[in-house]
């Protein structure tokens, strides 16, 4: 008969509870995997040490088989060419065509000419029939003379009147253009006018009372009136800004 513990006695405590570390389900004390999640609890799993090392090799061996086979079907196509396209043998050269000598063209005696004269270029020429080369001058033939025509007389300026005295009667009135101091000078200013389509003459203001001396005068026109002279200064002044009208006395 067993004696029962004093109540005093202690009760010693019982194993720690375990847990799956994975999911958390409840492990009997000496049970190493869970039976919920598979997970090893007090297994120790040791990763296998060496495995890249095969994978490795096993992946050159089948790069250097593909290789192989890449320079095999290469070498197989090069020998099919070759066979269907053979290097052509070099032939034979041909001989150089043969070359021909051609044969000399037969000479014949020029024909004579007969030759004209450069100073009478009409005369027909003869030749001498027993002497070919010999030509016989032809017979001179008369040229015509030349025929000089007159020249003609020069004409006066029509724009440029009668030098050194005016044209109109005593007492009329005109219209100035210029005083100048030389004939020359009064001469080409009345011909300028006369290039404008303008009646321009010139005198010689010695010869009127109504004129200043010393000058020579260049006028246009010969009036009765001075109402007359100034209708014709109009259109003169156009050209000639400073003309006016004055009395021509002697």
């Amino acid at each position: 008969m067993e004696t029962p513990p004093p109540p005093d006695a202690m009760v010693p405590p019982g194993p720690p509870e375990r847990r799956c570390p994975r999911c958390g389900s409840t492990l009997a004390p000496e049970q190493e995997w869970c039976l919920a999640c598979g997970a090893a609890a007090g297994t120790e799993v040791v990763e296998s040490r060496g495995w890249r090392v095969p994978i490795y090799l096993g992946g050159g061996l089948v790069a250097l088989a593909i290789l192989g086979v890449i320079l095999a079907i290469a070498a197989m196509s090069d020998r099919e060419e070759t066979a269907q396209n053979p290097t052509p043998t070099p032939s034979a050269s041909a001989a150089p065509p043969a070359t021909t000598t051609p044969s000399p063209l037969p000479t014949t005696d020029p024909v004579p000419t007969a030759t004209v004269d450069p100073l009478n270029p009409e005369a027909t020429p003869t030749v001498d029939p027993l002497n070919p080369e010999a030509t016989v001058a032809p017979e001179d033939t008369p040229s015509p003379e030349p025929t000089t025509e007159p020249t003609p007389a020069p004409t006066d300026d029509p724009g440029l009147g009668t030098t050194g005295s005016f044209s109109g009667n005593n007492g009329d009135w005109t219209i100035i253009i210029a005083s100048e101091t030389s004939e020359s000078k009064a001469n080409k200013v009345a011909d300028q006018a006369a290039d404008k389509n303008i009646t321009a003459e010139v005198l010689n203001s010695d010869d009127y009372s109504s004129l200043n001396g010393g000058y020579w005068v260049v006028y246009s026109g010969a009036y009765a009136k001075k109402s007359e002279a100034e209708d014709a200064l109009g259109p003169i002044r156009a050209d000639y800004s400073d003309a006016y009208v004055k009395k021509i006395e002697e």
